[in-house]
C-alpha cells in the first residue's frame, strides 16, 4: 500500500509538472464580477501593464522578470495557452503577474476601470486576413475607444503584427477612435515565438503601432451593464418553453429543470455575441407577489452583456 501511494504521488507530480506547477498566477474571473481591486490583488500600487493574447507566456514571463517594479496582467481565451504560461511563470517565483482566461473586450469592460492601465500590449494577434472575416478583427474603432478609456492619460497602446493589411486596417480604424496611433516598420526585435517563425520564413519587416489617448473617452459605448432581472406573471413548468433568437445576438435555450420541492427552475441558456459565447443557467424563483423572478443562476456565472440581458427578456416571454 505504501509503495502504491508513493507511486501515485510521483505520477501526480509528473502530471502537474507537465501542465502547470502552480495555479497561483491565475485569477478566477467569476470572483471579479463587480470589478477587482488590483492594488489589493497585487498587494501594492505600481505601474500596470495588460497583455492581450499572451500565447505561450514567453513575453510576459521575460517582461515580469526584467521589470519587477511593474505589475503584469495577461488575457487569453485558450486554456492550453494558459497552461503553457503557468509552466513558464512557475520559476523563478514572482508576485507581479496575474493571468485571466477571458476575451479581451468583456475583460476590458468589466475588470478595468477608466484611467487604470499604463500600457496595453498586443503581440502578433490573429490577423483574420479575409475580407469576409473582417468583423472578427478585434481592433475596431469601438474597441480602440475602450482601450483609450482604460489607459491613463499618458498610457500607451502597443500592437505588433506581421500582417500589413491588419496594420493599416487598424491604423484606419484608429482615426475614428480616441487613440492617436502611429505606424512604424521595424526589423525583428522582440524574440517571440511568432516573430521567430516569420523571420525564419524570410520576413524582415514587422509593423509596430503605438497609440496614445487623445482625450478622456466616455463609457457610454460599453456593452456591459447592470443586469435587470425579469419576471414571469405565472409559471407552468410542464409547458414552459421559451424561444431563442438568431442574429447579431444569438440566444439558444436548452432543457428546463424544475424542482417541485424547492419550487425553483433552471433554464439552460447559451448566448453568442461578437464571437463571445457564454453558457449558463437562468434561475426562476417564486416571489411573494406570485410572480417568478428570472436571473443568472450563480453570481458571476455570466458576464452582464447585452446578450445575457436579451436572454433574460426572451425567457420572460415564453409565448
Amino acid at each position: 500500500m505504501s509503495f502504491l501511494f508513493e507511486f501515485n504521488c510521483f505520477m501526480s507530480l509528473l502530471a502537474l509538472k507537465k501542465y502547470y506547477r502552480s495555479l497561483a498566477p491565475l485569477v478566477d474571473r467569476r470572483t471579479l464580477a463587480q470589478g477587482p481591486d488590483w492594488d489589493r490583488i497585487f498587494g501594492r500600487l505600481a505601474p500596470r501593464e495588460l497583455e492581450i493574447g499572451f500565447g505561450n507566456g514567453e513575453y510576459i514571463h521575460r517582461a515580469s522578470l526584467a521589470s519587477p517594479e511593474r505589475d503584469f496582467i495577461g488575457l487569453e481565451i485558450a486554456w492550453a495557452s494558459v497552461k503553457r504560461a503557468l509552466r513558464r511563470l512557475a520559476e523563478p517565483k514572482r508576485n507581479n503577474v496575474r493571468l485571466i482566461c477571458l476575451p479581451a473586450k468583456p475583460a476590458l469592460e468589466l475588470l478595468f476601470p477608466p484611467l487604470s492601465l499604463d500600457l496595453i500590449r498586443v503581440l502578433f494577434p490573429i490577423p483574420w486576413p479575409k475580407e469576409a472575416h473582417e468583423s472578427r478583427r478585434l481592433f475596431s474603432g469601438s474597441f480602440l475607444n475602450i482601450v483609450a478609456n482604460r489607459l491613463k492619460t499618458d498610457g500607451l497602446f502597443y500592437l505588433v503584427t506581421d500582417d500589413r493589411n491588419l496594420a493599416f486596417w487598424t491604423l484606419e480604424q484608429s482615426k475614428s477612435s480616441g487613440l492617436a496611433v502611429t505606424l512604424t516598420e521595424k526589423s525583428a526585435e522582440l524574440n517571440t515565438k511568432y516573430e521567430r517563425k516569420w523571420s525564419s520564413g524570410g520576413q524582415d519587416i514587422f509593423y509596430h503601432l503605438e497609440g496614445r489617448p487623445k482625450a478622456i473617452i466616455p463609457e457610454s459605448y460599453c456593452s456591459l451593464k447592470i443586469m435587470h432581472p425579469t419576471f414571469l406573471d405565472s409559471l407552468e413548468p410542464d409547458k414552459y418553453k421559451p424561444h431563442g433568437q438568431s442574429g447579431l445576438v444569438t440566444v439558444i435555450f436548452g432543457d428546463f429543470f424544475y424542482d417541485p420541492v424547492r419550487r425553483e427552475g433552471f433554464l439552460k441558456t447559451k448566448v453568442a455575441e461578437e464571437q463571445f459565447v457564454q453558457e449558463f443557467f437562468i434561475r426562476l424563483a417564486p416571489q411573494p407577489d406570485g410572480r417568478w423572478k428570472l436571473s443568472p443562476a450563480v453570481f458571476g456565472q455570466a458576464l452582464p452583456t447585452e446578450g445575457v440581458q436579451t436572454a433574460l427578456n426572451l425567457a420572460a416571454c415564453p409565448k
